[in-house]
């Protein structure tokens, strides 16, 4: 009986251990998430101030209509280059 009640006190020792190493992984892994979407704001944040930037230095050369297409061609083949890259990797 003895041995009985050393297996079942090893189980949930173990049981308590795992469920601990369980909580420490979640946290660090919900850091990681909360940085990540946190930096990923902050970038498209900075892309929309350049893109901003880019568009009000070319009304200095074109017209509004001509500035715009020219950023917004500009921004699709950037976006386009990215999606290829990606599509490559896999």
């Amino acid at each position: 009986m003895s041995a009985l009640a050393d297996v079942v006190i090893g189980v949930v020792e173990l049981l308590e251990a795992e469920a601990h190493r369980l909580r420490t992984s979640v946290k660090g892994l919900l850091l990681a998430v909360f940085l990540v979407l946190a930096a990923g704001l902050l970038m498209l944040g900075a892309v929309g101030w350049l893109v901003a930037a880019a568009y009000l230095q070319l009304l200095t050369w074109l017209p509004p209509a001509g500035a715009a297409a020219l950023i917004g061609v500009v921004t699709l083949l950037i976006a386009g280059g990215i999606l290829w890259y990606a599509m490559r990797l896999r």
